[in-house]
Parts: structure tokens; sequence; C-alpha cells
């Protein structure tokens, strides 16, 4: 059975958009002109012409991969993705430091970190957090969360719980920055993180996640979930979701050598 024409057409531009013919930030030819530019795979199929409808799901398509975005009003154009790769192994790790974590790891890469709208609230724990907090459903917590951004471009949801008997008399109990990082904050209280146990779902966005990623309609986020330790009991978990499309997580383990 042959293929249908909308999926050729946009077989044809992801794999321009991949090479880089279409790159970032240029806009694609407008829908009359994709029209006549694969017209040729309609009369080989014995059509007339290649539709507006053909061109239209062609490009719903590619939306949908997080490919191109439409402009209202000025029309559809290759997204500009940028990747960055999170070492997940040594972001807010069992490393003592006295900066926080997510700063520290962008600054040395040379790019811009931002960390925006902090909130702090006393919440409930859900059987999720309790679960893994080995607190009990509905026990108090302190939660911490801000959108973060590298470059000026939104990049991931952070949310940390802390159980209110941990957090009780620290800085973590203000809605401001510590720059020292949360990890320091809780060594200084007695609370030292020996190690912690990370847990990667990959899943659909929820309609703020996606507005404020600004993903396209099928594009997924990694949500992780840490959960750290000190010698007695966990501490804090941080849930951080990041856009699927533009996020790769490593973790280097043992001794690797000079690169």
């Amino acid at each position: 059975m042959a293929e249908a024409l909308y999926r050729q057409v946009a077989a044809d531009l992801r794999a321009k958009i991949n090479t880089g013919e279409l790159p970032p930030g240029i806009q694609l030819p407008s829908e009359s002109a994709l029209e006549r530019l694969y017209g040729h795979l309609a009369s080989g199929r014995g059509d007339a012409r290649l539709s507006r409808n053909t061109v239209r799901l062609a490009i719903a398509i590619l939306q949908n991969e997080g490919l191109v975005e439409a402009r209202h009003g000025r029309g559809t154009f290759v997204r500009e993705r940028v990747t960055f790769t999170v070492l997940a192994s040594s972001e807010e790790g069992v490393e003592v430091t006295d900066r926080d974590a997510f700063v520290a790891a962008v600054s040395v890469l040379g790019r811009k970190p931002e960390q925006l709208g902090l909130r702090m609230e006393i919440r409930t724990a859900s059987p999720e957090v309790a679960e893994r907090l080995r607190i009990e459903e509905g026990d108090t917590v302190v939660v911490r969360s801000m959108n973060r951004l590298i470059d000026g471009r939104p990049w991931s949801i952070q949310e940390s719980f802390y159980p209110m008997d941990i957090a009780a008399g620290t800085l973590l109990m203000f809605p401001q920055n510590i720059e020292h990082g949360t990890v320091t904050e809780l060594r200084r209280h007695g609370h030292g993180q020996v190690g912690y146990r990370d847990e990667i779902v990959c899943r659909m966005p929820t309609q703020v996640e996606a507005v404020f990623l600004g993903l396209g309609a099928g594009v997924p986020v990694l949500e992780l979930f840490r959960t750290a330790h000190s010698p007695d009991r966990p501490i804090r978990l941080t849930i951080n979701v990041y856009a699927g499309d533009s996020t790769q997580l490593a973790y280097n383990i043992g001794e690797l050598g000079n690169e």
C-alpha cells in the first residue's frame, strides 16, 4: 500500500530539517509554495494536484514532533532546539560545595543559568511523596518550586519536598534563593547527604508544562525523581521536569580517566 501523500511530504521536510538544509529559525515555504514543490508526488500517483489539506497534515506532523512551530500572523518556522546535557550524577549530588548545583553546572559550560519564580509552600504529603520520604501520608512537608532557564530559554520545572522536621529552622522555610545550595544548607543543620536514588519517567506533559517549556503537541517530557538520603533517612525529594526533545541525562559512574 502506498504511503499517504502527507506522510511523504512530512518525511522529506523532516529530512531537510535534520540535515540542516532547513536550518533552525528559518521559515518554511508557504502552503501554496509547498503545494507546487511537492506537486510531483500527486501527479506520480495520478492526482491532478497536491491538495492544501495534504500540506497542512504534513506540517501538523512536524509540529507534533516539535520540529516546527507556528507563529501567529507570520508563518511556520523550524524550531531552534538547543540541547543541554545534564550530568545528573553530579547535579545536587553527594559532593560538598558552597554553590547552587544548577548554577555551577551551567556556568562551568559558559552558559547563563536563571532560576525564576521561587515559591515556598507548606503542604500535606501525597502518597507518592510520603512513600519516597518514608513519612506518613498527610504529614506536613515544605515544598520549594521554581522554573529554570538556560541562556534565556525555558529548560526545566523543579519541585523539592522536605519533611517539616528537617526544614524547620533552616533557610528552606523562606521563599528566597539559597546561594550556597540546599545540599549545603541541609548539611549545616546536621543532615548531610550521602547518597540518592533516581527514577526517570518519560510521559506526556501537562498543559502548564507544555506552555512553559514550549513543547509541540507530541513532544514528551522527562521527569526525574531524586530521593536524597542522609545516613539515617530520606531528607529531600526533588522532581525535575525537562523538555524531552532538548535534554540529555548523563551519569558518570566510577573512574573515567582524563578525556
